[in-house]
């Protein structure tokens, strides 16, 4: 057999499997065709459906972070940062619920039966529910954190019995940079209450002593004068945002009548002002002579204590001298 026999004959194999295929092709049509105008528009308008909402979702959260980062201010800032880690992951969440949601629809309107699915998706939904609950908590209670503009990174906080700044905050955990040095890992579902000592400004209160017998009007002069240094300084004068407060008398203490000075200062100024009003305080004490007192101890002694102490001394003193070397 020639190579010329043997291509003729494929040739013709050929064309009898195009005819069949076109031939079936020609059977199938009008079921295609009713599929395609009934079942395939449903399936199509559900993906349009399902683009359509994945696409407006991401154009609002750009939208609204277009408008904050308009602002140049700190506060500004700091608020598109916080909107773009929540929008970030609602963004995520709504993408997985709206895709979840057509690719049920799909198979339904393919004649998948969606009842069986649907009750799996809710058997693994409910262990998934168990098993990461705690996971679901943090994630919320990081939402709530970052929305409600708690706390932010740099911040000196307490929670619980962690002290110190705050190093990195996310959606599911607090970082807390301990004054020791210690590295605090907070889960956010377990933060109850932020003690945030250095939000928006902050407040140095200076409490000092001064003697019973110390005449108040002097001592509200000199601190006044103190204040008056205070906001006059030229390294730390600029952290002091309002004229400070005095309180006259703050306590009566053991030994002393205790004074205070409030001073309104910068976000983490306050320990540096209330060092340095501590120097000024003293200065102004010094040149008025008010007395800081120290704690001191009164003994009362009773009459037959007095004798005891009386015979003791002179038992003492008549003892005999032991030899001396």
């Amino acid at each position: 057999m020639s190579f010329e026999s043997i291509g003729n004959q494929s040739l013709n194999h050929t064309e009898v499997d195009l005819k069949d295929f076109f031939a079936s092709i020609a059977t199938a049509w009008p079921a295609i065709r009713d599929w395609l105008l009934s079942t395939g528009i449903q399936i199509g308008i559900t993906l349009v459906i399902g683009v359509l909402l994945t696409w407006l979702i991401g154009f609002l959260i750009k939208r609204a972070l277009r408008r904050t980062e308009a602002a140049e201010t700190p506060e500004a800032i700091d608020r598109t940062k916080r909107l773009k880690t929540v929008l970030a992951a609602l963004r995520v969440a709504a993408g997985i619920v709206i895709w979840v949601i057509v690719g049920i629809t799909v198979l339904g309107q393919l004649g998948v039966a969606i009842g069986p699915i649907l009750a799996a998706l809710g058997v693994v939904g409910l262990a998934v529910g168990f098993g990461a609950q705690n996971l679901v908590r943090d994630f919320l209670g990081g939402i709530f954190l970052i929305v409600e503009n708690q706390l932010r990174v740099g911040d000196i906080v307490r929670i619980g019995d962690a002290v110190g700044t705050v190093e990195a905050l996310s959606l599911r955990i607090t970082q807390v940079r301990g004054l020791n040095g210690h590295l605090y890992t907070i889960p956010n579902g377990e933060i109850k209450m932020v003690e945030n000592m250095t939000f928006k400004w902050s407040r140095a209160i200076v409490k000092v002593g001064v003697a019973y017998r110390s005449q108040i009007e002097r001592v509200i002069e000199a601190l006044g004068k103190a204040a008056a240094d205070i906001k006059a300084d030229e390294a730390f004068g600029s952290y002091v945002l309002e004229t400070p407060q005095i309180k006259a008398i703050d306590d009566f203490a053991a030994s002393s009548i205790d004074v205070a000075l409030w001073i309104k200062t910068q976000p983490a100024k306050q320990w540096d002002t209330a060092r340095m009003a501590r120097r000024y305080i003293k200065k102004r004490f010094d040149e008025a002579g008010i007395e800081i007192p120290f704690p001191q101890v009164t003994l009362s002694i009773g009459p037959k204590e007095a004798e005891l102490l009386a015979v003791f001394g002179q038992e003492r003193r008549s003892a005999p001298t032991p030899p001396q070397g």
